[in-house]
């Protein structure tokens, strides 16, 4: 069932041509990924279908009045009061109702007329039907998976910080339910948790999605269609992120193929003309003439390829066979971080470390390139090993110098091959003349990874190198760290990434690092495949609670519904305090981050702390949570 047509619909600025007519339909179940380079046009495409903006040309048809709701790259909730009734006013209808049903309540307890009875019982099968007892339940799991916590829901709206703001409007977006979601990277500010709450809920979501982000990871899993921008042109695809890789290539092949042929018959025609203008067969030249003008009028041009970033890492001399060597290592500041097992890295190898946020993954690159001492232990280089870093924070890419400026202070290069290199990275003309603290993030990036290429490294340590990188370039980094003949040593959240080409895991757990002898894609298949031989934890399951609190549920009839809800809601309860046990340790973790990267070692001492005190807390409540559960056979 199509809930939109698109009908020859276009998108100019003056002159220059986001995308040509093209025509589409969405139908139910389409989960569509809008891929392209940034500034192509996806975040207007998603602003047309949504009738923010007119189109230059065509029309999008919304048939049967379909809900729409759109999440744009800058999220804003646009209400007043507190995060909590943010949330409820997608159930603004049903809240309604319960506020009718406790009036009737109220009256039929006092005098029982028919035509009460009749009418609370029409709104009761309304109020279950869709969904009024778990208004509660679904805000609360909203919430928590994008990670907030329990005493945070009277928050006011007005004082949320913009990361904040943009987590609680994706929650919200969800919980309309629409007939179409537009999402316009709505990963922004979520951690590895909410983002696997988040594939869940698209993967769950029965209606159409369209959606924009540079997380191939969930591409991959959620994108069974694929409309791609690129050079003025939208082509669609029929299957999702990864597989229409093969059709895009196919298509640029027959295009090619097409124009080459069209080219041959060209020189063949002009020749044929050239010898036979007069002549015997000068009618054949006529005819030859006009079958040209023919092919000139619609002259297939040739295939443009969109500008891709060169990368190439240089590991230089080799380094010894055994690169890395950490003995009895304890990482942090006045107080540890984590402690480490003897660890060995060996040549060739490319290891994820791997972790929650503020665990200390960042400082022990940092500890090992020197920058922070060890607490305790010992680092040792192996043979020959020359080492380069890329810092997430990317230090030394600020200040009043321009990109330039960036590279000849790093290299013994002369304007001409300093020029030549930032072409190589999409700096052409007057961009090498920018300045460093105008740049966007994604121009950052591509300095950042210039530099690295100047660096003979046969040890990389790299902290989240594909921030703010485009799709395009994270898969060229991939390339590039794949053929790299060195040994890489990598912190980061693109899972797509890290599944592409690690071949061993460090795992920060319970304050020590060790180390797993398989890489991040077998990693999780095997704690994939472990979870399912284990009763699963209230993170796991998939079913939200069917019930709400007992203050906000109308009056059951029925005392044998009655012993099934309390149950369910003393599990609720149990849920719910776990719930705000893992939003605190995530919240402690962010902190922790700060502290870390702050150099503050008081903070960071008592962070650790409250750490493992609320660890505890949190395992005991899971054990809890079992009990309960295989009392009542939820499990």
């Amino acid at each position: 069932m199509s809930l939109v047509q698109i009908e020859r619909l276009s998108k100019s600025f003056g002159t220059e041509v986001l995308f040509e007519p093209f025509s589409a339909q969405v139908g139910r179940g389409d989960r569509i990924a809008l891929i392209g380079d940034n500034g192509v046009g996806k975040s207007t495409l998603l602003r047309l279908i949504q009738g923010e903006e007119p189109s230059t040309e065509g029309q999008v048809n919304l048939i049967g009045g379909p809900r729409i709701a759109y999440l744009p790259q800058v999220a804003r909730l646009h209400a007043e009061g507190t995060l909590q009734q943010a949330m409820e006013r997608p159930f603004a209808d049903l809240r309604r109702v319960e506020a009718e049903l406790r009036r009737l309540e109220e009256r039929i307890g006092e005098h029982a007329e028919e035509e009460d009875l009749r009418r609370y019982d029409d709104l009761l099968h309304r109020f279950e039907r869709e969904g009024g007892y778990r208004i509660d339940a679904r805000v609360r799991a909203a919430l928590v998976g994008v990670g907030f916590r329990e005493d945070e829901y009277d928050k006011p709206v007005s004082v949320l910080s913009g990361g904040e703001e943009a987590r609680a409007a994706l929650a919200r977006t969800l919980l309309e339910a629409p007939d179409l979601l537009l999402l316009d990277e709505p990963t922004n500010h979520l951690d590895f948790a909410a983002l696997e709450w988040l594939e869940d809920q698209l993967l769950g979501f029965e209606g159409a999605i369209l959606l924009v982000s540079h997380d191939r990871h969930l591409l991959n899993r959620v994108a069974n269609r694929t409309w791609e921008i690129a050079l003025g042109r939208v082509s669609l695809y029929r299957e999702g992120y990864e597989a229409s890789r093969a059709s895009r290539q196919i298509e640029r092949a027959q295009q090619l193929e097409a124009f080459e042929k069209q080219e041959e018959t060209i020189e063949k025609y002009k020749d044929f003309i050239r010898r036979h203008k007069v002549g015997q067969k000068h009618r054949q030249a006529k005819d030859r003439e006009k079958k040209l003008e023919r092919i000139e009028r619609d002259r297939i041009e040739r295939p443009k390829d969109a500008k891709r970033i060169s990368l190439h890492i240089r590991s230089g001399r080799a380094s010894g066979k055994r690169v890395l060597s950490l003995r009895g290592l304890s990482v942090g500041f006045n107080a540890p971080l984590f402690h480490c097992e003897d660890l060995d890295l060996y040549r060739g190898e490319k290891v994820a470390i791997i972790g929650p946020n503020g665990c200390g993954k960042t400082t022990l690159l940092r500890t090992i390139c020197g920058e922070v001492p060890p607490l305790s232990g010992e680092i040792d280089l192996g043979h020959n090993v020359q080492s380069a870093t890329y810092s997430q924070t990317q230090e030394g890419l600020d200040g009043p110098g321009t990109v330039l400026e960036a590279i000849l202070a790093r290299a013994s290069l002369t304007f001409g091959e300093a020029r030549g290199l930032l072409g190589r990275f999409l700096f052409s003309g007057d961009d090498v003349e920018k300045k460093l603290g105008d740049l966007s993030g994604g121009e950052r990036s591509r300095v950042a990874l210039a530099l690295v290429s100047l660096i003979e490294g046969n040890l990389l340590l790299f902290d989240e190198p594909t921030n703010h990188l485009d799709v395009a370039s994270q898969e060229i980094l991939e390339q590039a760290l794949a053929s790299y003949d060195g040994t890489v040593l990598l912190v980061s959240h693109d899972r797509a990434l890290l599944e592409a080409i690690t071949t061993r895991v460090w795992l920060v757990e319970s304050d020590r690092l060790v180390g797993c002898d398989v890489g991040y894609a077998e990693y999780r298949r095997r704690l994939r495949e472990a979870a399912l031989h284990e009763a699963p934890s209230p993170r796991q399951t998939k079913d939200l609670p069917t019930t709400s609190s007992t203050k906000s549920r109308p009056r059951e009839a029925k005392p044998d519904r009655y012993e099934i809800r309390r149950r369910a809601e003393e599990r609720n309860a149990l849920e719910a305090k776990i719930e705000h046990l893992e939003s605190r340790l995530a919240k402690i973790e962010d902190e922790l981050t700060t502290a870390s990267g702050a150099g503050d070692a008081t903070a960071v001492a008592s962070l650790g702390s409250e750490h493992k005190e609320v660890q505890t807390l949190l395992t005991k409540e899971y054990e809890r949570w079992q009990v309960v559960a295989d009392e009542d056979g939820s499990t």
